[in-house]
């Protein structure tokens, strides 16, 4: 009996180009901690030099609770608001980048273009985010596309899935609603993937309208410097995207993406 193939990542492989693309949001996100104070005040200043191209900036808060015990078994409340960093924000509203103390979370929210626009960028902005907060190491870098597809009234899962939801055993019934998230560690590589396929209710439309969500988060805990070149791993987390959510969505989905 033959071996079974090596997984491998093939980054000569392409994948269709979408016209209508379901792509609600693209992320790319580095976890690494700031090495040096920043200051609100000095910060904005200094963002607003960096990244003239982002004019609005607000700032980002975070609710701090501490219960703590007492010697006569009462119990003591305290809740803290402290300024966690800016969101930044382009003038067309395309670009969003949440600077933190901890990191730096980079989204394209409206109109995807190219992954080599929305990379560059990323890249650029990260660079900024090194630049002022002097992190000493990554701990995470991940790349998240997060899809939503409008479901017609009535219209199956299978129309736009290749495997559909569990059945209920027995009744062979669909679930109406449902919420899986799978995750995977990918062999001979240092990339995990978290997959989520959940239905929600559309927004925007009629109260019979529903969302499928297809999200997919490719994320590593190993990058060995800050100022490493970071494109192999970035082209290599979105061929695994791109892998997961073309070989699960069916012909009839493509064509009503405009492949």
């Amino acid at each position: 009996m033959p071996a079974p193939s090596q997984f491998a990542i093939n980054l000569s492989e392409k994948f269709p180009n979408l016209t209508n693309s379901p792509i609600l949001e693209a992320v790319i996100h580095w976890e690494a901690h700031a090495s040096k104070p920043l200051e609100q005040i000095s910060l904005k200043d200094l963002l607003t030099k960096r990244l003239p191209e982002y004019p609005i900036i607000q700032p980002q808060y975070g609710i701090e609770v501490k219960i703590e015990g007492t010697s006569d078994d009462r119990s003591q409340f305290s809740q803290h608001t402290q300024w966690n960093g800016f969101r930044l924000e382009d003038n067309p509203k395309n670009y969003v980048a949440q600077f933190t103390h901890t990191g730096i979370a980079f989204s394209r929210v409206q109109s995807y273009e190219s992954w080599e626009n929305f990379k560059t960028e990323a890249l650029r902005v990260w660079d900024v985010f090194v630049e002022l907060a002097e992190p000493q190491a990554i701990r995470r870098l991940g790349v998240r596309f997060i899809n939503r597809i409008l479901l017609k009234q009535d219209e199956s899962i299978s129309t736009y899935l290749t495997s559909e939801p569990y059945r209920l055993s027995g009744l062979e019934i669909s679930p109406k609603s449902f919420f899986y998230q799978d995750t995977y560690q990918v062999s001979n590589y240092p990339y995990q993937i978290n997959l989520v396929r959940t239905i929600q209710p559309n927004q925007t439309g009629s109260g019979s309208e529903q969302a499928l969500i297809v999200d997919i988060d490719v994320f590593t805990n190993e990058v060995s410097r800050i100022q490493e070149d970071l494109n192999q791993q970035l082209a290599e987390m979105r061929w695994l995207k791109n892998k997961i959510f073309f070989s699960n969505i069916t012909n009839t989905a493509l064509n009503n993406f405009g492949s």
